[in-house]
């Protein structure tokens, strides 16, 4: 079973840049920028590595050596999503990572791989909250595919995903204020 891991990258960090001037994926995180810290993770669980980021975002796309880039002018995480499963329909399934989540450790990203073996849907569980990545088996393309401007897979996560129990708290860690970088510092 081949599965590719796809971490989202093309989005604007309006909210982060308002406040810090930066791009969050950018910001310095223990001496690294976020994106690097968080495909340094992704790369470490070996599945085949892919990042959705704009054409435009040159100190992005630098960071994703890695990796095999998907460029896209992404109106929104649907367009994201639906461009980084396109890239990789050959696979055998998905798992959809966030750029702005940095210690999601290798070892979850392979446990969700793992459990698509057994549901069409996963998502991790930590502590009773909803986690990332979230995992989809093959048979999903057609909906993710197909997904526009910011509306994700959410309908069919809900009604469909079988929970993972994990104990990774950095499937819940993500990065939308410069705020966030400070707790996470004291997080990691």
């Amino acid at each position: 079973v081949k599965i590719a891991l796809i971490v989202l990258a093309a989005g604007l960090s309006r909210r982060f840049r308002q406040q810090a001037g930066e791009h969050k994926l950018l910001a310095d995180l223990n001496g690294k920028p976020v994106l690097q810290r968080t495909l340094e993770q992704a790369a470490a669980s070996g599945l085949d590595l892919f990042v959705v980021t704009r054409p435009d975002a040159a100190a992005l796309k630098a960071l994703c050596s890695q990796a095999t880039l998907v460029l896209c002018d992404s109106g929104g995480l649907g367009e994201s999503i639906a461009a980084g499963v396109k890239a990789s329909r050959d696979y055998d399934g998905w798992l959809i990572a966030l750029g702005d989540m940095p210690f999601v450790t290798p070892e979850s990203y392979r446990a969700v791989s793992a459990a698509l073996a057994d549901a069409p849907i996963v998502r991790p569980w930590i502590d009773g909250r909803p986690g990332h990545p979230v995992g989809f088996q093959h048979p999903c393309y057609p909906m993710l595919s197909t997904l526009q401007g910011d509306a994700g897979p959410q309908a069919a996560v809900k009604s469909l995903a079988v929970r993972l129990p994990l104990n990774d708290r950095g499937c819940l860690c993500d990065i939308d204020l410069p705020a966030d970088l400070q707790l996470i510092k004291e997080f990691s």
